[in-house]
């Protein structure tokens, strides 16, 4: 009567282990099966003063390959800014700042946002005192191009982004910097 308690427990317990070894492999196949989000290319904030200007640059690094079957997509890519709370910077009629451009192979573009048009003046008596500064963060989201047959995989992404700060009136960059990460922004 003994043995058989044991041997009935002992069932029990790796039918327990067993089933939380199928669950556990099943969650990790459903996290790993999620699609990827679309790429983004994240920044820090930014802050910029009257005399400087924000520029936002990307190029598709995909070289020419005369031997390809087929040719590259492009890259389609938006470029835009976003305010402190995440949403987009706008200018003084409500639109969004934005481009959206296709690059080629080795095509590139850029955004600009100038300070002088959107921060207040620094030292002004008849304005009401404020942020001397602009602070934005430069957005790029590429929109990822499917391959042209399912079958295959598609190469990586070849659009690269960097954000930069030059002086108006010497055109010398304060700052320069590289994207980071992904998020998952919904805007497209």
């Amino acid at each position: 009567m003994k043995t058989r308690s044991i041997f009935t427990k002992l069932s029990i317990a790796v039918a327990l282990v067993a089933l939380a070894s199928t669950v556990t492999i099943w969650e990790v196949r459903r996290v790993h099966a999620q699609p990827p989000p679309e790429p983004d290319r994240n920044f820090g904030m930014v802050g910029i003063t009257r005399g400087e200007t924000l520029r936002l640059n990307v190029v598709n690094l995909s070289p020419p390959d005369p031997n390809r079957q087929y040719p590259p997509d492009p890259c389609r890519v938006l470029l835009s800014f976003r305010n402190a709370a995440g949403q987009p910077f706008t200018n003084s009629d409500g639109q969004p700042i934005r481009r959206v451009v296709e690059l080629q192979a080795g095509e590139s573009a850029f955004l600009d946002l100038n300070a002088d048009a959107f921060a207040p003046p620094s030292t002004n008596a008849d304005v009401a005192p404020g942020p001397a500064r602009l602070q934005l963060r430069p957005f790029v989201r590429v929109q990822q191009q499917p391959p042209p047959d399912p079958d295959k995989q598609s190469p990586p992404d070849p659009c690269r982004a960097t954000m930069e700060v030059f002086d108006n009136t010497t055109g010398r960059t304060s700052i320069f910097a590289s994207s980071f990460g992904a998020s998952a922004d919904p805007e497209w």
